[in-house]
């Protein structure tokens, strides 16, 4: 009987290494703080929702300033890593902003606590979590002008070859498109948006000879 009974005791799960417990802990946070909001998730949540102590939680985050700090950057590493995956590619910039900003809306599907964390922190001014919220967009938008800025020359266009305005344009508009995907508008009206905000910020571009067969095949798609 003793044998028995020792069998049917529930088996300990396998011990984390502090890298695993951590990375488990950080998907936890991440997920308490996209329902709870930046202001009001704590360590205790946290807890609860990864079924370990609290202590546990402040041996890998010891402070509230620590834990939100790594939900933000583990926020901003997603989405970073996004936009450098898009932009490496070698390719017309309007193909490659159109990608990216498909990408971006379709994380409301893949990666909505992420999505959640991102919206509430682009409006977000105090103090702690405003300065590293600029410092990731200010990176985002140089990528998004760096593959602007190529296409430019290219193309040899009359735009502005430094192109920051019309990158910080698209960057901001990003936020649009995920709260039309939030609202669970019509994927046609979400990509006529899309080709609109192209059009607009790329759609003037003056071909030269190696390119002039992508820009009419982008004008077509733009109408």
């Amino acid at each position: 009987m003793a044998g028995q009974g020792s069998s049917r005791r529930r088996r300990r799960a396998p011990a984390l290494d502090k890298a695993e417990r951590r990375a488990l802990l950080l998907q936890c946070a991440m997920q308490v703080f996209a329902h709870r909001g930046l202001g009001a998730a704590r360590h205790a949540e946290i807890a609860r929702a990864a079924k370990v102590s609290v202590p546990t939680v402040f041996f890998y985050f010891p402070t509230r300033k620590a834990l939100v700090s790594a939900v933000l950057e583990e926020v901003a590493r997603f989405f970073t890593e996004m936009a450098e995956t898009v932009h490496g590619k070698r390719g017309p910039a309007p193909e490659l902003i159109l990608e990216h900003m498909r990408a971006f809306a379709d994380g409301v599907d893949t990666h909505p606590d992420h999505t959640r964390v991102l919206l509430e922190w682009s409006t977000a001014l105090r103090d702690e979590v405003w300065p590293l919220f600029l410092r990731f967009q200010e990176q985002i938008i140089a990528t998004i002008a760096r593959t602007i800025r190529r296409w430019r020359i290219e193309t040899a266009s009359e735009r502005d070859p430094e192109a920051e305005d019309d990158a910080r344009l698209i960057a901001a508009t990003g936020y649009v498109l995920v709260q039309m995907k939030v609202a669970k508008l019509p994927n046609s009206r979400i990509e006529r948006f899309l080709h609109t905000l192209v059009r607009d910020t790329l759609g003037e571009a003056k071909a030269s000879l190696t390119n002039e067969a992508h820009i009419s095949e982008f004008n077509v798609a733009v109408g």
